[in-house]
């Protein structure tokens, strides 16, 4: 399957707060639809379940029969609200081989094949039984035939032990069931949706605006908006093809997509809405045209013969129904089945050999006994492979009538298993029995809608049932129209088919008189259809498109040639390609794997220095097979100018705003000349015109730029003369080369083919050449990859993870994706569309693996969470810190379910979560709230919200370092201070001094020292923590000192010690010793206190010293001079009345 690309993030992280858990109870706004199967075609108008139900408004029944049940290739899943096997007779006896003498009784099938087939039974315990939704059985009529399917799988245990079905005898007792019950499934009506009649175009935006009618029975459950478009036109849709999707909101709301590029035609589009727990849902479709690329569709019609069945026979096909402006163009070919087998030497026009990459469809028809019945027209082996590869790659083939007639033959044998036609052999059609003009449709979809509108009933050229039963069992298969006619049943398409489809391949009954009468108009319009459908539902090869050279360009023999294409694939399922390129016959490129939309870029060396023609073949091939192929010629000149002119580009894959490097060379050529004179070229001077979206980095000195970059620069300069000198018997000159740097500016293809260069020759003749044609390709590298953190899936209904991947920057163009997850497929698988679908309960990641076309790779990683449903959970208000990560403190049962639980944050600005995880994180002090939801067993959404207080880490201790400092006036040092625990949110300190006139301290702890003293210096945290630490400011002793004399009466005593002064005064240095000498202890002596007793008279010195805590030692001297009272004042010696 295919899809288109949009961007979108659905996660349960993102439900909206629900009100509290409600009952489930019968909704009278409601209509039930509800599905009946009836055994015959006598029961559609007044079925049984019509006639008990009688006038019930709110109660919808589609009544259809068995066969057409099984025949129907309608979505079942989310179309009823109950399915009813009523009353009836469901025989289920198969049509053996008939003769000639009952096969036209055969015809009526009307009480035979009334029986279920495994696919259907399969489907009603899928996505009803299985899903809770009822399903009721009329107990006689599944139990008549015990050899039936019917029977074997109402009886089984899968069935009949659900409450949900509901065996009954009369009355199924509805209308009181849903009155009672009501409908698990949502329901809504699209309030507006594009027009069908409309035409969009690419870039326009499709919305739908929805309402959910029953939306207060799940207002407290998750539902999610999906939008699909049916990419490959195979009227299905599958996960690959949701191209929008988002949670539902409310009872109303929007979903849009924007169109891409694509071929012009119809797109179908479903919008669903489904709960994702029980994968229920419902939904609408419709359609819109869309124009943009012309489908040009090419057919081939092989007739068995020169018969008058083609359909370029104007009474065939009105040749008016082959196109439509701005739609379609079918081209049709017809060839025989003669030369269709022949090998391409022979037939190199229709042969089979050449059929891949030249046609979109290949018709085998229209004949009676177009095998050849009795006498079958056999296939040669080489044949049938070709058709076989053809089929395998995608594209389309269409069978017709009488082509599978007999048995173990080449037709039946090697087609018989594609075209679905399987045992028994009937042989219904053989002779021709009960022939008809008149069909009825089974089905509908584009093949009855598309470019014409079919009817209910179309006519048809006479042609008659085929000849082997049409398996049912295949969902691929889809019958588009029946044979209508009496006696047949004609809801059987087992074996009434007319028209029907296998994937790509197509079969009509037509062709019974296809040599001998026209086809009805409403027959051409649904072959229009068939061709129309088999194209778009087919793979497509890719679009080539030669950007450089031109058909029949001329390339001077000195340059290669310059190649350049770009290959394309409106199938987006077709990723890459691999191509080939051969240059006259000969390969000289190939690369596989090419992403889709490359422009290849090569430079092809021709070897042909004498000219030419060069044939040129590419050929383009996408992963399944399908190619297309392009030829075309260029014609080599052989250079006769005296200068040969060249250049080379730094490289053809250019980052977006890089520089790409060019450089230019001209080449003289060696002259023979009989001369004496000087030989120059002048003049010699050099234009180019770029592209538009080119800057210009760099030119050579002298050259200039002219005009805008949205209009292209143009580029012009001198070059210097070119001189020949004589060498030998020759003239020659050297090379002159010169580079200019450009850069794109845009993402895109540049092809840079208009530089020139104009010189006056040594003839003085001007000759003009140009310089050989480059190109390259710009585009952005990636720079990020994101998916969402976390997605949620249930089972049943997969999720398609592309839509979530952002690539950065968007305009970048991705080469490839690689998904995968880490279960091991236990838990999810996912494919390489991006797909998950969920395999029991747990948690996988996802990884998507982005590479551009550079070849750089990006990924990222989602936790991919497959729900447990959650009995209880149990969570208080809590608190965290600021920094702090913990995990959320919530208490889950069953304990494996707490991966199921989403978590929601009222205020991000407070704390974040991580959901994968369970764990949040305290970004700042505040409050928030905390809202934790799950879903129960009753997928009912419970939830609890609960604050959190987000607090900081609060300091508990400052420790100041040193804790005692010992420092001197005017010195200072710095303190610090440690603050715990280290992850304390706030850390901030503030100091001060307990005195700042002894020390004082600034913001960041420096202390200085004022005066002498002791001071506490507190350093403070924010919360009013407190660390300390003791200062003590000194003063330092720089001396001492001594009174000069001390006078002492003789016999008395003195201590000096009080008389040791210190220098300065304020000095705080400790003395830890001291001592005193006397020089003569005759007059005097001193102890070790320091006391002095006088002796005699006379003097000696005295001194003092001192040692300080810092061991220094300090001396002071002094003179002690012993007196005493003169006792004869007159004698000689006394000094107011004392000797000395």
């Amino acid at each position: 399957m295919k899809r288109a690309v949009s961007v979108f993030l659905t996660l349960l992280l993102l439900v909206p707060l629900f009100i509290p858990v409600i009952t489930v109870r019968a909704n009278d706004n409601i209509t039930y639809n509800v599905l009946e199967i009836v055994s015959h075609a006598n029961q559609l108008s007044s079925s049984p379940l019509k006639q008990e139900l009688g006038s019930t408004s709110n109660i919808n029944v589609t009544t259809m029969t068995m066969k057409r049940f099984v025949a129907l290739r309608d979505e079942l899943d989310g179309k009823y609200d109950a399915i009813v096997i009523s009353s009836g007779d469901y025989n289920p006896t198969k049509l053996g081989m008939t003769t000639s003498s009952n096969r036209s009784a055969s015809h009526n099938t009307t009480n035979i094949l009334n029986d279920v087939t495994d696919l259907k039974a399969g489907q009603i315990k899928q996505f009803y039984i299985d899903k809770g939704l009822p399903v009721f059985l009329h107990d006689s009529s599944v139990k008549k035939y015990p050899t039936s399917k019917l029977y074997s799988y109402s009886q089984s245990n899968a069935w009949k032990s659900k409450t949900n079905v509901i065996f009954f005898t009369t009355n199924t007792n509805m209308k009181n069931y849903f009155a009672t019950n009501g409908t698990k499934r949502p329901h809504f009506v699209l309030t507006n949706a594009p027009s069908s009649t409309q035409v969009y175009t690419k870039g326009d935006t499709l919305s739908f605006v929805y309402q959910i009618t029953n939306y207060t029975q799940f207002q407290n459950k998750l539902l999610t908006v999906n939008l699909y478009i049916d990419s490959d036109f195979n009227d299905k849709y599958t996960s690959e093809e949701i191209v929008a999707s988002k949670q539902v909101q409310g009872a109303t709301g929007t979903i849009s997509y924007t169109l891409p590029a694509g071929y012009s035609g119809p797109r179908y589009w479903k919008v669903e809405i489904v709960d994702e727990t029980s994968a229920l849902k419902d939904y609408e479709k419709g359609f819109v045209k869309f124009q943009d690329v012309v489908a040009n569709i090419k057919v081939l019609q092989i007739r068995k013969g020169n018969d008058a069945s083609s359909l370029l026979n104007t009474k065939n096909m009105n040749p008016s129904f082959l196109s439509r402006t701005n739609e379609y163009h079918i081209n049709i070919d017809v060839t025989t089945l003669a030369d269709f087998q022949k090998s391409k030497v022979y037939e190199p026009n229709y042969s089979h050999e050449v059929i891949n990459g030249k046609y979109d469809m290949i018709i085998f028809g229209f004949a009676d006994c177009y095998n050849g019945c009795g006498s079958v027209i056999s296939l040669n082996q080489n044949t049938v492979q070709s058709v076989k590869n053809f089929i395998q790659s995608g594209q389309s083939v269409m069978f017709t009538h009488d082509v599978m007639f007999g048995a173990n033959n080449v037709w039946v044998n090697e087609f018989g298993p594609i075209v679905q036609q399987i045992q028994p052999q009937t042989d219904l059609g053989n002779g021709a029995p009960n022939a008809s003009t008149s069909t009825k449709q089974v089905n509908s979809g584009l093949m009855t809608n598309y470019p014409f509108a079919l009817g209910d009933s179309i006519t048809i050229a006479t042609t008659h049932n085929q000849y082997y039963t049409l398996n049912l069992e295949n969902e691929n298969v889809i019958p588009w129209y029946n044979i209508n006619g009496s006696p047949r049943d004609v809801h059987d398409s087992w074996n009434h088919y007319y028209t029907y489809s296998n994937g790509n391949v197509t079969y009509s009954g037509t062709g019974h008189v296809g040599t001998t009468s026209a086809f009805p108009e409403d027959e051409q319009k649904l072959f229009v259809n068939t061709m129309y459908r088999a194209f778009f539902g087919s793979n497509h090869a890719p679009q080539l498109t030669v950007i450089t050279p031109r058909e029949n360009e001329k390339i001077p023999s000195n340059q290669p040639i310059e190649l350049s294409y770009k290959v394309e694939d409106l199938d987006l399922v077709d990723r890459t390609f691999s191509t080939k390129v051969w240059l006259n016959d000969q390969e000289v490129y190939a690369q596989n794997n090419v992403p889709n939309g490359t422009t290849i870029i090569q430079s092809l060396p021709h070897n042909m220095p004498n000219g030419g023609t060069a044939k040129i073949k590419i050929e383009a091939t996408d992963a399944r097979g399908a190619k297309v192929t392009k030829e075309f010629q260029v014609v080599i000149e052989k250079v006769s100018a005296n200068i040969e002119v060249s250049r080379t580009i730094s490289k053809t894959l250019a980052p977006v705003h890089e520089p790409v490097t060019i450089q230019y060379t001209l080449t003289p050529k060696p002259l023979s000349l009989l001369t004496n004179t000087l030989l120059k070229v002048t003049n010699v001077a050099f234009e180019e015109k770029l592209p538009a979206g080119i800057e210009v980095v760099s030119l050579p000195n002298g050259f200039t730029k002219q005009g805008t970059i949205t209009e292209g620069y143009t580029i012009k300069g001198m070059l210097p003369d070119i001189s020949f000198v004589k060498s030998g018997t020759t003239y020659v000159a050297e090379p002159q080369t010169f580079v200019i740097q450009v850069k794109p500016m845009t993402k895109g293809t540049f092809s840079l083919s208009q530089a020139k260069l104009t010189y006056k020759d040594i003839n003085t003749q001007v000759v003009n050449l140009s310089f050989n044609a480059l190109s390259f390709v710009s585009d952005y590298k990636i720079t990020d990859v994101t998916l969402p953190s976390t997605m949620f899936v249930n089972r049943g209904v997969p999720k398609n993870a592309r839509l979530l991947l952002n690539v950065l920057p968007q305009e970048a163009t991705i080469a490839s994706v690689e998904w995968s997850e880490n279960s091991n497929g236990q838990i999810i698988s996912i494919d390489q569309n991006g797909v998950i679908t969920a395999l029991q309960e747990g948690t996988a990641q996802v990884t998507a693996r982005v590479k551009d076309v550079f070849g750089n790779v990006k990924t990222a990683t989602m936790t991919v969470i497959v729900r447990i449903p959650v009995d209880s959970m149990t969570i208080n208000d809590f608190t965290v810190h600021v920094g702090e990560t913990i995990p959320i403190p919530i208490t889950v049962s069953p304990a494996d379910a707490k991966k199921a639980v989403s978590y929601s944050l009222g205020n991000s600005l407070y704390a974040e979560v991580n959901g994968a995880n369970g764990t949040i994180t305290g970004l700042k002090e505040g409050v928030t709230t905390l809202t934790i939801q799950a879903f129960n067993r009753n997928d009912e959404l419970i939830e609890k919200t609960v604050t959190v207080t987000v607090q900081a880490i609060p300091v508990t201790a400052v420790v100041v370092s040193p804790t005692v400092v010992h420092m001197n006036i005017g010195e200072t040092t710095t303190l610090t201070a440690t603050v715990a625990p280290n992850n304390a949110t706030y850390k901030t300190i503030t100091w001060r001094s307990s005195n700042p006139n002894i020390a004082s301290v600034d913001e960041n702890g420096k202390i200085t020292g004022v005066s002498t003293g002791q001071v506490t210096i507190t350093a403070q945290a924010h919360n009013g923590v407190i660390g300390t630490a003791v200062v003590h400011v000194g003063s330092p002793l720089t001396g001492i000192s001594l009174p000069s004399t001390f006078v002492v009466q003789k016999g008395k005593t003195i201590n000096v010690l009080p008389y040791i002064a210190p220098i300065p005064a304020n000095a705080t240095t400790k003395i830890v010793s001291r001592s005193f000498t006397i020089s003569n202890s005759y007059y005097a002596v001193v102890d070790s206190n320091g006391e002095v007793t006088a002796k005699r008279l006379g003097e000696t010195p005295l001194t003092v010293k001192l040692i300080d805590e810092n061991g220094k030692a300090w001396t002071a001297s002094t003179v002690i001079r012993v007196v005493e009272h003169a006792t004869d004042p007159t004698k000689g010696g006394n000094k107011n009345g004392w000797l000395y």
